[in-house]
């Protein structure tokens, strides 16, 4: 057999190893090898390796039906850590976590349109790196979650910070020697709220905030199209020569449908000149007409939106993270009511779990999967602790 076909044999075996271990903690070897198919030999080459490298350890035992004890293997999650950074255009948000997503370290940073991004970006980790000193691989990598597009780890356009630069991640590899991982928000939430969904093959993940975003997951995979414009859904047109949008279009759905669009309107109609979130929340639960109205108007927005999503991609389970459905607890069932009377396909509609953190949880597993050269890990994310 060729070297190249041996060597990538090895690669995929190590890689299912580590992965099984990483996910399915603890196992034997016998159990393993039997799991994955591969011989005792084999394994037990992989795992060396890896308890070479400080990957994996040995615990305790098990007792079998003839009383023996075989060493259990685990996962040594802490051995390093994996930070995860999301860029809101109002605030950066910083998540920094173990290895299994767990031991979970959130912190809020200011952060303005006019502010120097990588200059932000640098003191940021600059702060964080002594935080892993007690490890032997420290961070791992770096995710950067961008309200924008992203192609190739560079970002291509954003309207909602200035960004003279595409090169971020590269610069930033320079400066701290990290692995440094450049996506779009709302794609980061989609993996990070998949691993609640692990049967689901076919979802989808909105962000609606002060724009709308759209992750979406085929087959498992994440889909960015041809050149990462993929899930920009919030710039779909809902009515021709509507108001603008900072995209250059007209009556983009984002500019009617967003948590921000909302709450502009619902000012206006109140004769006020700002509303937070909260207000409005307050106010609906008082069951004040106006509020009740931008309600409805979301449930019918969004349910458009949500409908052609349907038609198009053909998918199981739309998650919506706003705080409209977040803290109203009938809009996505009201959202549901909307599709049923316009199509026949089943779809669940239901709201994040993870809410504002699901796009720094799925830039956790991007690191950890990279490093560990795998292909999913299974975070173990404790969501009391980590809620913003």
């Amino acid at each position: 057999m060729p070297i190249a076909n041996q060597e990538m044999i090895r690669d995929n075996n190590r890689r299912q190893v580590l992965e099984y271990i990483a996910n399915h903690p603890p196992i034997s070897r016998a159990a393993l090898a039997k799991k994955l198919n591969l011989t005792k030999a084999t394994i037990s080459n992989i795992v060396q390796e890896l308890i070479d490298q400080r990957l994996v350890g040995e615990i305790g035992s098990a007792l079998t039906s003839r009383a023996r004890k075989p060493i259990l293997l685990y996962f040594h999650k802490k051995c390093g850590y994996a930070f995860s950074i999301d860029v809101h255009p109002s605030r950066i948000i910083t998540l920094l976590t173990d290895l299994k997503g767990e031991d979970c370290r959130l912190k809020e940073y200011p952060f303005r349109k006019e502010d120097d991004l990588l200059a932000c970006l640098k003191k940021i980790i600059s702060l964080t790196l002594p935080l892993c000193q007690d490890s032997r691989y420290k961070i791992v990598g770096i995710s950067i979650g961008i309200y924008g597009v992203v192609q190739n780890n560079c970002i291509e356009f954003t309207p909602y910070y200035s960004l003279p630069i595409q090169n971020l991640a590269e610069l930033l590899e320079e400066a701290f020697g990290i692995p440094i991982t450049v996506e779009n928000e709302s794609n980061l939430s989609v993996l990070g709220e998949s691993v609640f969904h692990s049967h689901c093959r076919n979802m989808i993940h909105l962000n609606v905030h002060d724009g709308i975003g759209m992750g979406i997951l085929i087959n498992g995979q994440l889909y960015r199209g041809q050149d990462g414009f993929a899930g920009e859904i919030g710039h779909t047109i809902l009515f021709p020569d509507g108001k603008p949008c900072p995209c250059g279009n007209n009556g983009c759905l984002e500019q009617y449908a967003s948590e921000k669009a909302i709450l502009e309107e619902y000012a206006f109609l109140t004769g006020r000149t700002h509303i937070t979130i909260d207000t409005f929340l307050r106010e609906y639960q008082e069951q004040k007409p106006e509020a009740l109205h931008m309600a409805e108007l979301f449930v019918k927005y969004m349910s458009i939106a949500i409908n052609n999503i349907i038609n198009t991609f053909n998918i199981e389970l739309v998650v919506l993270n706003s705080s409209f459905s977040n803290y109203i607890p009938d809009i996505n069932k009201r959202i549901e009511e909307y599709l049923a009377r316009h199509q026949n396909r089943g779809c669940r509609i239901i709201s994040s779990r993870l809410q504002d953190i699901s796009g720094l949880m799925g830039g956790i597993r991007i690191s950890v999967e990279h490093f560990l050269g795998i292909r999913h890990l299974n975070v173990n994310t404790p969501i009391s602790s980590v809620a913003i």
